[in-house]
């Protein structure tokens, strides 16, 4: 069991800090199957608006413009009711199909409890053993072993 940061017991609802979970998946129609590619850890509504807004924008030009329209017109002008709706506990979720590929970014508010042992990039030894898909297990590990450079 984990201790608190606040004490010696265990955690609890009050070491809780809300949040908002983001993710991006994409599914392929040919095979059916589902690949988490992304996910992000917000403490602010505006920053996970953002981070689903960058990732829009860099694909939206590839889709067909019938496709493309809806999403443009919340890139101008979703950005300040989104960020409202998750600030009041409603998710939100942006998709784009491409081909046989859909791409499907969401955001919906959590409480992050504080994990034992995270330093830096590095995930706590217990995380390396759920049974995640291989493609995200591959994921994960490459990016523990990655080098970021250094600040200066």
């Amino acid at each position: 069991m984990t201790a608190s940061p606040r004490s010696n017991g265990p955690l609890t609802a009050a070491d809780a800090r809300p949040g908002f979970w983001c993710e991006c998946l994409v599914t392929s129609a040919e095979s059916d199957s589902t690949v988490l590619v992304g996910s992000f850890d917000a403490y602010a509504a505006r920053d996970a608006v953002r981070w689903i807004r960058i990732a829009v924008r860099m694909l939206v030009s590839v889709v067909d413009a019938a496709e493309a329209e809806p999403v443009h017109e919340w890139l101008l002008f979703g950005s300040n009711p989104t960020a409202a709706a998750l600030e009041r506990g409603e998710p939100f979720a942006i998709a784009l199909q491409h081909e046989q590929l859909r791409l499907a970014w969401s955001a919906r508010p959590v409480c992050f409890m504080p994990l034992a042992h995270r330093t830096g990039r590095a995930l706590p030894p217990c995380a390396l053993g759920w049974s995640q898909p291989a493609g995200l297990r591959a994921a994960l590990t490459a990016s523990q072993n990655t080098q970021l450079p250094a600040r200066r």
